[in-house]
């Protein structure tokens, strides 16, 4: 058997040895530049693949963890720290007069949440700041709350924006989380546009499920973030304890506010379980690219046979 070359690689070659000869090298070497920047091209978005799944996989592992970490705890440990939790809820009116100070700093420009001793102890499940984990069938999402919304907690899962409630799931409470989207993080809330009213998300605190719809989709200005979600809180606060996921959108431009907004209903009355939701997005991706595999092996093998019977043919 002789080893033949690809039609296009074999053409490019030739052109290269033919600047050669023709003592044209700078043409050759503005030829192996070019194909250097496609390869180089092809090891970024590569790289950048593997970091989002590599990132991924870790906070699912994470997530799954903070979620089932309540389990092995007393009944009386789970009790004290909903308690501590419910407790630090009740003094949110008192401590930030209505308002919501995601970004507030003290003199020296240190974080405000840092600060608070009562506010970084409560609903703390796996030691390193943990709180619930969130999870988002429809999307695949499937990561872990944490307290603040700093650089580093972003980087692995969802924040808790001080001054909303700590995410306990009581009627007349109000909690608002944030996650990076479209980063190398892993995808966290990068489809967060696909949500719509009417679908689901859950959050599992000290190994309680709870399941939220959606009532309101909206886009907003950074400049109005505090206003609306003060907006949302006031207009849920008599009724069951409701959630806003946020994220920057566009993806890759980031000048405004994604709002999602959920409402708490029971589990299985009303919301299915988690276990039993699917992304059907991912599904779908997933059978369109087996179906485009099989088609192309199907494609190679018929070829083949055909090159064999025709050469049979010319012996």
């Amino acid at each position: 058997m002789h080893a033949t070359n690809h039609p296009a690689t074999g053409e490019h070659a030739g052109r290269l040895r033919a600047w050669f000869r023709r003592q044209d090298p700078i043409s050759a070497w503005m030829t192996i530049i070019g194909w250097g920047c496609y390869v180089l091209a092809a090891l970024l978005l590569a790289w950048v693949a593997g970091a989002v799944v590599r990132n991924d996989v870790l906070e699912r592992s994470t997530a799954d963890h903070v979620a089932s970490a309540p389990a092995a705890w007393p009944d009386a440990t789970k009790r004290a720290v909903l308690q501590r939790a419910r407790a630090y809820n009740g003094t949110l009116a008192d401590r930030f007069g209505g308002r919501i100070p995601a970004d507030a700093a003290d003199e020296q420009g240190n974080p405000q949440e840092l600060a608070d001793a009562a506010y970084m102890r409560a609903l703390s499940v796996d030691g390193g700041g943990a709180m619930a984990r969130l999870s988002i069938p429809k999307i695949s999402v499937n990561i872990a709350v944490y307290h603040t919304t700093l650089d580093d907690v972003l980087s692995k899962g969802a924040g808790h924006i001080y001054g909303t409630a700590l995410p306990v799931g009581d009627a007349h409470t109000y909690t608002v989380l944030a996650a990076h989207s479209g980063g190398v993080q892993g995808m966290l809330f990068t489809r967060l546009s696909e949500m719509r009213q009417g679908d689901v998300f859950y959050l599992d605190v000290l190994g309680g499920e709870q399941g939220y719809r959606i009532t309101d989709v909206r886009t907003i200005t950074p400049e109005r973030m505090e206003r609306t979600l003060q907006q949302i809180r006031d207009a849920h606060q008599s009724g069951d304890a409701t959630v806003t996921m946020v994220t920057c959108t566009p993806i890759g431009v980031n000048t405004d506010r994604l709002l999602v907004t959920g409402v708490r209903a029971p589990v299985p009355q009303s919301i299915p379980a988690a276990s039993t939701q699917r992304d059907g997005t991912l599904i779908a991706v997933g059978v369109g690219v087996a179906v485009f595999a099989l088609a192309l092996a199907a494609a190679i093998v018929v070829r083949r046979r055909a090159k064999r019977r025709h050469g049979t043919r010319t012996r």
